[in-house]
């Protein structure tokens, strides 16, 4: 089947929109699909072969990559362009499965009765929101569905059951090892942004509480958080590639999210239905998962079942939950075997399949 994925970002940033898109990409090459990814971006020294070994690609052929690069402009009109242009080429190239990461995109396709999937993994901005609302494009039959990245989101837009997917980020299996069951804990990991709301100021009092342990964090750049603690080491962001390495040496992997969580690309707080990638490498490490307790991450994460939730956003509760781990009062071995069971059930190539399957649905009722 040929597949076409309409996303407006740049194949060599380091987001987790990017991150998003070329791993689906490359599921629906992993599952023998014609895959050409349409990006408004310039991608400058876009080189694919360093993209498979960043990313660990496991595709055995590569997705094509279409840059209309003349829309690479976060201006609204420019956007709009860039779907009336989108919109044009897929009128005279015509696709088994459109998908669109692009909310201004996707109401220029229903304009030219394009049928397509439409993804969304946070709430409107007020223009993208306007349109969506009062020209009630959203509710277009051209839209097969609306894919979401948590049920927590979908309370957002409350849009009935049988218009949406609910689908969360994946995670490549292959790129991890069964890791060796530890009763012991000699260090934290903590990988992601340094932006507001992700937790930093937990990690650094659980460090000075807990000095005999070494907490390793990677992120966006070293300037942005800087310490004097000994037991902390900061590390600049790191390829995806190595990603599985730096989990499989790690005993605790920390998600201590603020109730205020901002993005780099807006000022929205997602914190109410957030579905982080490195929640899907965490468990296919089958490692210790210490997180805050937040909708969407609760749908995947289970307390003393597949990671351990911290009930509230203070200090003396994530001190209290180090505590016990130390002492060996929660079931690790349990926890660290059903981590790396529940990563099965979210894998890339499944995501994909259950999109196929839609489509499939779709065209059989229509």
């Amino acid at each position: 089947m040929k597949v076409i994925y309409i996303a407006e970002t740049s194949l060599t940033n380091k987001s987790a929109y990017s991150h998003h898109v070329i791993k689906m990409c490359d599921a629906f090459t992993k599952l023998e699909h014609d895959v050409t990814l349409v990006t408004s971006k310039k991608n400058l020294n876009f080189i694919f072969k360093k993209l498979k070994k960043d990313f660990a690609l496991k595709g055995k052929k590569s997705f094509k990559v279409l840059s209309f690069a003349k829309f690479n402009s976060e201006n609204f009109f420019t956007r709009v362009l860039f779907g009336i242009k989108t919109s044009i080429f897929l009128k005279n190239n015509k696709a088994d499965l459109i998908l669109s990461r692009s909310i201004i995109t996707s109401f220029i396709l229903t304009l030219f009765k394009i049928h397509h999937f439409l993804e969304i993994h946070s709430e409107l901005k007020s223009l993208t929101k306007f349109i969506m609302i009062n020209l009630n494009f959203i509710k277009s039959n051209y839209i097969i569905k609306k894919i979401l990245i948590s049920k927590a989101l979908n309370r957002v837009f409350n849009f009935n059951k049988n218009e949406v997917l609910i689908l969360h980020d994946g995670v490549d299996i292959q790129n991890f090892k069964k890791s060796k069951i530890k009763n012991s804990v000699k260090n934290a990991t903590y990988i992601g942004s340094f932006y507001k709301g992700r937790g930093l100021e937990i990690i650094l009092e659980l460090a000075k509480k807990f000095e005999k342990i070494n907490f390793n964090l990677y992120g966006d750049s070293k300037n942005i958080f800087q310490t004097n603690l000994k037991n902390i080491k900061v590390f600049n962001y790191k390829p995806y590639r190595k990603i599985p390495l730096i989990l499989s040496k790690s005993d605790l992997l920390l998600m201590p999210y603020a109730n205020n969580v901002s993005v780099r690309s807006n000022n929205l707080n997602t914190a109410d239905y957030c579905s982080p990638l490195k929640m899907f490498d965490y468990l296919a490490s089958g490692k210790i998962i210490i997180s805050s307790k937040l909708d969407g991450i609760c749908e995947v994460l289970k307390h003393k079942k597949n990671s351990l939730i911290v009930t509230k956003y203070n200090i003396t509760n994530w001190m209290d939950v180090f505590q016990k781990v130390i002492k060996n009062k929660y079931p690790l071995k349990k926890i660290q075997k059903n981590a790396f069971l529940t990563s099965r059930n979210y894998t890339w190539e499944k995501r994909a399949l259950k999109i196929f399957e839609a489509a499939k649905k779709n065209y059989e009722q229509n």
